[in-house]
């Protein structure tokens, strides 16, 4: 991420500024911003399309996204099975070579994530595109956060809130790959400007939002979704009791039944998708993942598993890794307030952009003076990231239910930054301006790093050779070989959903079992790549 606090300073000179310029540069945006949030339908359309040109621009001037790290080789499969119109697939034969990091073999074969990143990109892949559902998630997710904005504040600064969604460098950076992060972003907005509606005025359509968004998490980051929405309906709860019987009576009609429904239906969906790729509705296939292939457990305060037996070394060689790391943590209290430093600084770097988005929040003690409900949301945020540390691990994305959290605090911040003043001068108008032009700056420079990616490091020349093989005639199985020292970050055997009518098949090498693999696919084109050459290419294997 860009250290774009050095620019910080920059802001100071802009306190004092009353000139002309900024009043010809900014009166116009203000006089567009005020007619649309007099017309929310549209302002939020106009986010939604914003935020969709804006994250197709910057893959379509660079390059459209590479698949790099595990999870997104997850997801893409779960999107490949959902566009092939099935729920999961079933175990391939010789699924021995195939196995690899985040997947399961049996009792199907699928990825361990939740379905509703997969659904996304399945949108995409039914048109030969799957960045494409990515784009229009985040799109969506923008577009909730605005909502749940205008439950919060005055449209006119709700509008300018989506569009500092739109092009917070995290937000964008999650257009750009296939992990996710606006799928969850998306349901946590929709509960949460749910709630503020519904603690306004009751009505059985906002109890269906909330429902919804509590779904979207659940299919997303069920952790981090329970955790937040937990919270929420915590307070929701309180405020029920607090009005008495008439407000409780009024609740169960207008909240609660709808609620029930919602979640009835929820369990049911979690269940049956469950139930198709475990065979028990009760078991998700992240369990059953752990069941398998993990010795780490997720949470810190869970045990390690006892040493498995892996058929891979270099699936062998990451789990010994991720325990390492949980063993690391847990060794002394010196280490673990170290490793939550990092999980905490994680978070600062994605979400403060940089820390950044801390000059607007400069403002968030007189906002919180002011309204009661903010002050709840704001210690829903500090309870939800206190908890989520529990987990051995912390990216950015796996705290993406509670972004609208972060996105309220920074909006009713500003707000009251805004009409900070010395004397006659405005200068909390002015370092609110001066915060968006330094968003400005910050988008350019994600744009800029993302076009200029290295395209020679690995996953480029994997994707590559794949490509190449897929436009040669015939089908091809492709051997992949590690050397000794092999980094089990760079997996490189992934396939597609329909594996034995996928044009290419990449499998882990198993030496002497190679010939049972080959005789099973004695009509493809046999390759071996050696990973971990400086330029890996497809050598004739033996057929």
């Amino acid at each position: 991420m860009f250290r774009i606090y050095f620019l910080i300073p920059l802001l100071i000179p802009l306190l004092f500024v009353k000139g002309t310029f900024a009043e010809w540069l900014f009166r116009p945006i203000q006089k567009w911003i005020d007619w649309l949030a007099k017309r929310p339908v549209l302002a939020m359309t106009v986010v939604g399309v914003f935020s969709f040109v804006l994250s197709a621009s910057i893959a379509l001037t660079s390059h459209l996204p590479v698949p790099q790290t595990h999870d997104e080789f997850g997801y893409l499969l779960l999107g490949d099975t959902f566009a092939h119109g099935r729920v999961t697939n079933p175990t391939p034969k010789m699924w021995e070579h195939f196995e690899t990091v985040h997947e399961i073999m049996t009792p199907s074969y699928a990825a361990k994530y939740p379905p509703a990143q997969g659904m996304a990109i399945a949108v995409g892949e039914l048109v030969g595109l799957p960045i494409l559902g990515v784009w229009l998630m985040g799109a969506l997710g923008c577009v909730a956060v605005c909502w749940m904005l205008m439950a919060w504040m005055p449209a006119r600064w709700a509008v300018p809130g989506g569009f500092v969604v739109a092009v917070h460098p995290q937000v964008l950076e999650w257009s750009q790959d296939y992990w996710g992060g606006a799928v969850a972003m998306c349901g946590g907005a929709l509960v949460l400007g749910a709630f503020r509606r519904l603690v306004r005025e009751p009505h059985k359509r906002d109890a269906v939002w909330m429902g919804m968004g509590l779904a979207l998490m659940a299919n997303s980051r069920p952790f981090e979704g329970f955790l937040l929405g937990g919270l929420l309906m915590l307070g929701l709860a309180g405020w029920m009791i607090a009005g008495g019987r008439e407000r409780i009576l009024l609740s169960l009609r207008k909240i609660i039944a709808p609620m029930a429904v919602m979640m009835v239906l929820l369990g049911l969906e979690v269940g049956y998708y469950n139930w198709r790729v475990t065979g028990k509705p009760w078991v998700m296939p992240y369990a059953a993942y752990q069941e398998q292939y993990a010795m780490a457990p997720q949470f810190l305060f869970e045990q390690p598993r006892p040493y498995l037996t892996y058929r891979h070394l270099d699936i062998q060689k990451l789990h010994e890794d991720y325990l390492r790391f949980y063993r690391w943590q847990r060794q002394s209290w010196a280490r673990l307030a170290k490793a939550t430093y990092y999980k905490i600084h994680e978070l600062g770097q994605g979400y403060l952009c940089s820390y950044l988005m801390l000059v607007p929040l400069l403002g968030l003690p007189w906002a919180l003076r002011e309204e009661r409900w903010l002050r709840f949301v704001f210690w829903t945020g500090v309870w939800f990231t206190g908890l989520s540390l529990m987990g051995t691990w912390m990216f950015p994305h796996f705290a993406a239910p509670a972004a609208g959290v972060f996105f309220l605090l920074v909006m009713e911040s500003m707000r009251s930054l805004n009409a900070w003043h010395i004397g006659t001068r405005r200068v909390g108008r002015n370092l609110v301006r001066g915060v968006a032009l330094l968003l400005a700056v910050a988008l350019l420079h994600v744009w800029v790093k993302i076009a200029e990616s290295d395209t020679s490091l690995w996953y480029y020349k994997r994707y590559a050779m794949i490509q190449e093989l897929k436009k040669a005639p015939g089908k091809s199985l492709v051997i992949v070989k590690y050397d000794a020292d092999h980094n089990p970050h760079r997996e490189w055997v992934y396939n597609e959903a329909d594996l034995d009518n996928a044009k290419v098949i990449l499998a882990q090498d198993m030496g002497e079992k190679n010939q049972e693999l080959l005789d099973y696919y004695r009509d493809r084109k046999v390759w071996v790549v050696h990973a971990d050459a400086a330029n890996p290419e497809p050598e004739p294997g033996r057929n």
